[in-house]
């Protein structure tokens, strides 16, 4: 996956070529410069090439969703004001809040112009239009999100709901994109968003676990509980346990403690157990696909998602 992740470095510094205004690009292109796993373009060009397709053809379509994935990136961190990213400062925090949400919105418009520039105009009109709608989508998840943080409660089918929004549906297009580009039939489309859903459900759930055990994971650890999130070891815990706990949640100096009694009461491992459900959902979406070296590569990085440590 190393060629696929270089070639997409290579291709987002191509795409991101402008240079004035200086500090507005400057900042457009911190968090891309600064690396990362590239998921969503590896997804896409696996999934292409696991459908019958080119992988190098859905680089510029992995591209796009690499600069909405950061765009996304730019403003959470305005929203959530955390000033590290990657292990380095957040665009806000070096650049300044205005600069950040106009780099965040350039790389929102950047990504459709990427999509623009493909060759087959029945593609970029199926993809144009499903990447307006995943991002939507994102923004319904992101609000959501925000919401639980006013109550007390959420049911764990509301609070997947929207996890699958705000993360899942990314990786749901980013498979399904692939599968389009490849020029698969509507069977092998489905199964590849089905995957990609599934996918992103496990990376997310998996995410939220690192964050109370994971290390060098580019943020300090217990974020969300500092910010009072929900997740889905909250959810649990509120459920299996005496609550006693509320009233320290969302303060800093119960971040371990907190921690604590989402270990005692079964919490993270009932997350983790979780992810791993969904990892398994969506290799299985796999099975109609011939075997291929990148079906193989497609469940690795399932298992990835819920193996990994930071």
């Amino acid at each position: 996956m190393d060629e696929i992740v270089e070639a997409v470095n290579k291709a987002i510094d191509n795409y991101l070529y402008e240079k004035e205004p200086y500090e507005l690009y400057q900042a457009v292109r911190h968090l891309p410069e600064a690396g990362g796993k590239r998921l969503r373009p590896v997804i896409a060009c696996l999934s292409c090439e696991a459908s019958g397709g080119e992988l190098e053809d859905a680089i510029p379509f992995g591209v796009a969703l690499e600069l909405v994935h950061t765009f996304t990136l730019v403003h959470d961190d305005i929203m959530d004001k955390d000033e590290m990213r990657r292990g380095m400062p957040s665009v806000h925090k070096k650049f300044g809040e205005n600069e950040a949400i106009l780099a965040g919105d350039t790389l929102f418009a950047k990504a459709f112009e990427v999509i623009s520039l493909m060759k087959d105009a029945e593609i970029v009109k199926r993809l144009t239009r499903n990447v307006s709608i995943m991002a939507k989508e994102i923004c319904e998840g992101q609000h959501m999100d925000m919401s639980f943080e006013n109550v007390e409660y959420v049911d764990e089918k509301i609070w997947l709901e929207m996890i699958e929004k705000k993360t899942a549906k990314m990786f749901e297009h980013a498979a399904m994109g692939g599968a389009i580009i490849a020029r698969a039939d509507e069977n092998k489309i489905e199964a590849m968003k089905n995957y990609g859903r599934n996918l992103g459900m496990a990376f997310q759930i998996w995410d939220d676990c690192l964050d109370v055990i994971g290390k060098d994971i580019g943020k300090p650890v217990g974020s969300d509980i500092r910010e009072g999130k929900k997740t889905l070891m909250y959810l649990y815990a509120y459920v299996n346990s005496d609550r006693k706990w509320l009233s320290k949640y969302g303060k800093e100096e119960y971040v371990e403690e907190i921690i604590d009694i989402f270990r005692e009461t079964g919490a993270i491992d009932y997350a983790k157990n979780k992810a791993k459900e969904f990892s398994e959902y969506a290799k299985k979406e796999l099975e109609i696909f011939e075997d291929s070296e990148a079906k193989r590569k497609l469940i690795e990085l399932a298992d990835f998602a819920v193996e990994r440590e930071k």
